[in-house]
């Protein structure tokens, strides 16, 4: 174990070379003695005390500054640096105050995107196995259509382990959607519910509190819950041995696991035994979510090379069954199957796959909040450095008269600079109060959970402590070094100009500034226009007024008398069993499909379907155009179809209605059916936005998970309180509705979340920007002032004087304008292109948020040049003296 690096280079940089060498080899003897006694991580800080213990006034830092003298300089006084900095600071104390906030506000947001962005890389880091551990997929091309699978053939994990000697272990999980839970009197609806093999806690590292890890779930109806949800169901007793009904079914619990971890891919509180599920011995009829641990120094490129004859020695013997074609007549075609094996830490950011567990952020996201966050800390420091070089006119005397009085212009750097950094360490205190306020909105707004315990731990405050030492140092190395080369005679005489170069730095820098404001003002407009372009996009469907009831196949038989029941009411248009709803989670297939009239080896198309009534077209509002839709008086109809126009398209029908298709089924001849066409929908979006519409198919038959009404009342909480009064008439499961608009909207939350925040963002530079710009002015004007004077003096207005000194910070707001669009239109186009259906980037957007940019400009700078305008010219003229 060895010292802190950082501490022996403090202790470089403060120590004569001559005691270096002994001070440091009693200190590293002493570190060693206290790992051994205390434990490495208290040692290290012991480590820290005993560095600065030995800083003392007899350790001087020696530094040469030429070959017959040295300059000596001892802590003390930077202590004395320190005092001159505080009295400076209090003495200017508005300019203090706006030069903390700066900084204050951009380390803030620094420090929560920070949380946010660490939080979304660790992901499925916890697993102690997670450099080994591996999620098999599953790629499918069949008829040019590819699909990518978040889940393989459930055989799979046990055969790759029985013939690769490098995978160690397998495990799978399988969602089956909610389930009632009961116990005792008690009843709750529960969304988290996976069966998972008996060794997923040996793979996962979710500790097990109650119960043995190889057995807790190897028998079948046994069931593992986490800690909270023992507390709820069981209070205080010990839940192991006892009963939960699932459904219809009862699990014995057999033991309890720590919550998950809210950095997985998954959230589960129960863990039922696979066993449990009804399995089927064909590789193509089902799927499971695979998991396998692969041996130590096993690279997983070798089982991928190997993964095509496993394919074909498994999967490849039922394609007949399944296509009517052989593997290799299927792989000539331009078809494949593919397994992949995705690292678990790969998967929260990975791209979406059918049937995740849970739905995958977008890395772009983490890329573009890091961007911010440098990119606003990067404008609070350019704040500083404007705000810094405008005050320079009153620190021009102090800096001439010191250089007179013998000090060198090291020491003035050190001097400026320790001035920096106790302004950003006050800034970072203020930081800390500006998190804690802002944390709980920031929650909301990233749909995060953190709390300040996640900003006090050992790691985050020494990472924040150095970041904050950098950023110090790099915002007041400009103006350290500005200050320090003023010439001592041409101060002295009021002549700043001569001590320094020219203003192009800080016009580029506030330039920079206005550049990343108007992008992320562009940004802003940009995603509101795309999610209100999604809100009022006719979508083929009428998802107003549509109420529905969740969990109803709890009424078993009494189903259809409820809703009958329910259709008698004035309030209620219609009502449909509706398993499948075009927004939020419902319940779907896939099946593949074979147009009846084509060639016996055409290759099936895999399509969407799902089960409705004949009352499903009408509650939704979904428009029929060629055909009829489904009707009771037709007893044909057990075997007829709905398609919509995309499935038209994908077969190549021109009269679809009358059209036969049959399904494959899962390989056997009694699974195989054939259905008529009877009516052609028009397309609607059933999925989101992202995706184009895709080919859909409709049985006729309903399904009993969910009741969607389509109601007409302007008091829906009366109506709410009637339908739950007849629910609990009928059944004792809780009472849980929603409707199909929000259901709709919470499919784009993502896209909300992050033009909110962009939002945010986009106003915090703009501020910082703004703070920047008020700087450089006062820094101008300051300059200018005898030049005001005279203008005055010979009749100029303050009209005029004002829009002489507006015209040079608008020619900096012009160029970032031009700068900033091109950047603006290139970025905001390649985030549009994750939508199917997307906005045209219109040039009003890039004119409004360049007119925003020259408005604020303008505001900010009108302050100081109407300030200096009205200035006596009398008064002006003497002090320029």
């Amino acid at each position: 174990m060895k010292p802190p690096h950082f501490a022996d280079t403090l202790l470089k940089f403060f120590c004569s070379p001559h005691r270096l060498e002994e001070v440091q080899g009693d200190l590293h003897e002493e570190f060693a003695w206290r790992v051994r006694q205390v434990g490495a991580q208290r040692a290290r800080w012991q480590y820290w005390w005993e560095v600065l213990g030995f800083l003392k006034p007899r350790f001087l830092m020696k530094r040469k500054t030429d070959t017959h003298s040295t300059t000596y300089v001892n802590p003390i006084m930077i202590q004395n640096y320190l005092k001159i900095a505080w009295r400076n600071l209090w003495r200017k104390k508005a300019f203090s105050a706006i030069n903390i906030a700066g900084l204050a506000v951009g380390l803030a947001t620094c420090l929560l995107i920070v949380l946010f962005v660490q939080h979304e890389l660790s992901y499925d880091r916890y697993n102690t196995k997670a450099d080994r551990l591996f999620r098999v997929t599953l790629s499918v091309r069949i008829a040019g259509k590819e699909m990518d699978m978040a889940y393989a053939p459930a055989l799979t994990g046990a055969s790759l382990v029985r013939d690769y000697p490098g995978v160690e272990a397998a495990t799978r999980l399988e969602s089956e959607g909610s389930f009632v839970i009961k116990y005792g009197t008690e009843r709750f609806k529960e969304d988290r519910v996976v069966f998972a093999d008996s060794n997923f806690f040996e793979l996962f590292s979710v500790p097990l509190l109650k119960g043995n890890v190889k057995t807790v779930l190897n028998e079948p109806n046994t069931i593992v819950v986490t800690q909270t949800t023992a507390r709820k169901y069981f209070g205080d007793q010990d839940p192991v041995g006892k009963s939960l009904t699932l459904g219809d079914k009862l699990y014995r619990v057999t033991g309890v696991c720590q919550d998950v971890p809210s950095n997985t891919h998954f959230h589960y509180d129960f863990f039922a035994s696979y066993t449990s599920l009804k399995q089927s011995e064909k590789w193509l009829a089902s799927g499971s979510h695979t998991y396998v641990l692969l041996r130590e120094n096993y690279p997983v490129e070798k089982l991928l090379a190997q993964s095509s004859n496993f394919i074909r020695k498994y999967v490849g013997p039922e394609i007949p069954e399944f296509l009517g074609m052989t593997y290799d007549e299927y792989m000539k075609k331009g078809d494949w199957i593919a397994f992949d094996f995705q690292p678990v830490t790969a998967i929260h950011l990975g791209p979406n796959r059918e049937n995740e567990l849970e739905a995958n952020s977008d890395p772009k996201y983490v890329y573009i909040f890091s961007a911010i966050a440098v990119f606003i800390l990067l404008l609070a420091c350019i704040n500083f450095m404007n705000l810094s070089t405008a005050g320079s006119a009153n620190r021009a005397k102090e800096v001439g008269i010191r250089k007179v009085l013998g000090s060198v212009q090291q020491q003035l750097i050190r001097q400026f600079l320790s001035e920096s950094v106790l302004i950003t360490f006050l800034a970072l205190l203020v930081a800390g109060g500006l998190v804690a306020m802002a944390l709980p909105t920031f929650n909301q707004l990233a749909d995060k959970e953190f709390d300040l315990g996640t900003l006090w731990n050992a790691r985050m405050i020494s990472y924040t402590l150095v970041g904050c030492l950098l950023v110090g140092l790099l915002a007041g190395s400009y103006p350290a070094f500005f200050l320090s080369s003023f010439r001592p005679v041409s101060v002295l005489k009021g002549r700043i100009q001569a001590g320094m170069r020219s203003g192009w730095l800080r016009n580029t820098l506030v330039t920079i500034q206005f550049v990343v404001s108007i992008g992320m003002i562009i940004g802003t407009l940009v995603v509101y226009q795309q999610l209100r372009f999604i809100q009022n996009k006719k979508v083929g469907f009428d998802k107003e007024q549509v109420l529905i009831l969740h969990d109803t196949y709890v009424l078993g038989n009494k189903l259809n008398a409820f809703r009958n029941e329910l259709t008698k009411q004035s309030s209620i248009v219609s009502a449909s069993l509706a398993g499948y709803l075009p927004a939020g989670k419902s319940n779907s297939g896939y099946d593949g499909f074979r147009d009846v009239n084509a060639p016996t080896k055409t290759t099936p198309f895999r399509v969407k379907t799902y089960r409705v009534d004949d009352q499903y077209l009408p509650t939704l509002g979904i428009q029929v155009g060629l055909g009829r839709n489904f009707s009771r008086t037709f007893s044909g109809d057990t075997a007829a179809v709905l398609v919509n126009e995309a499935a038209v398209r994908q077969f190549g029908w021109k009269n679809p209605i009358g059209q036969r298709i049959a399904t494959i089924g899962d390989g056997s001849p009694g699974d195989r059916h054939t259905y008529t066409v009877v009516g052609v929908m028009k397309d609607f979006h059933f999925e989101s936005m992202h995706q184009h519409i895709a080919p859909l198919v409709m049985y006729y038959g309903g399904d009993w998970y969910q009741l969607a009404l389509r109601i007409r009342t302007d008091n829906v909480p009366a109506l709410l309180k009637t339908l739950e009064q007849r629910w609990k008439a009928e059944t004792d499961t809780p009472f849980s509705y929603s409707f199909l608009n929000e259901r709709f909207n919470k499919m784009y939350q993502a896209e909300q979340r992050v033009g909110e925040l962009f939002g945010v963002f986009a106003g915090l530079a703009v501020f910082i920007a703004c703070l920047g710009l008020f700087g450089l002015a006062a820094f101008t004007t300051l300059q200018r002032t005898k030049e005001i004077g005279v203008r005055k003096v010979l009749g100029a207005s303050v009209a005029s004087i004002v829009a002489l000194l507006s015209r040079d910070f608008l020619r900096l707001v012009v160029v970032a304008i031009l700068i900033a669009t091109p950047i603006g239109w290139y970025a905001m186009n390649e985030w549009l292109a994750d939508f199917a259906y997307r906005i045209d980037l219109e040039w009003w957007v890039f004119a409004l948020a360049g007119l925003l940019a020259v408005g604020v400009a303008l505001l900010t700078v009108s302050f100081q040049s109407i300030k200096a305008a009205l200035v006596n010219p009398v008064k002006s003229l003497r002090s320029s003296e």
